[in-house]
């Protein structure tokens, strides 16, 4: 009888594990294989960085971006 229960016992344990390991595999393995097949895939595809080449265009930017800065003082609160 003892060597029954032990048997249920240890049945138990193991689908308790196995099932809990179902339940990551379902859940979270076959979307992480996904995104790990979607990255290799875009790994395949080489993209490059577009640089601005023309020299007057980015000084023209930079004038810009210094008349937009708003200078402000700030002072304690007492």
């Amino acid at each position: 009888m003892y060597g029954f229960v032990k048997t249920f016992r240890i049945a138990l344990i193991l689908s308790f594990i196995l099932g809990i390991i179902y339940l990551f595999a379902k859940f979270l393995l076959i979307p992480i294989l996904i995104f790990a097949l979607v990255m290799k895939l875009f790994g395949y595809f080489k993209f490059k960085k577009v640089t601005k080449k023309n020299s007057s265009h980015q000084s023209n930017n930079n004038s810009n971006n210094e008349n937009k800065i708003i200078d402000a003082e700030y002072e304690d609160v007492d």
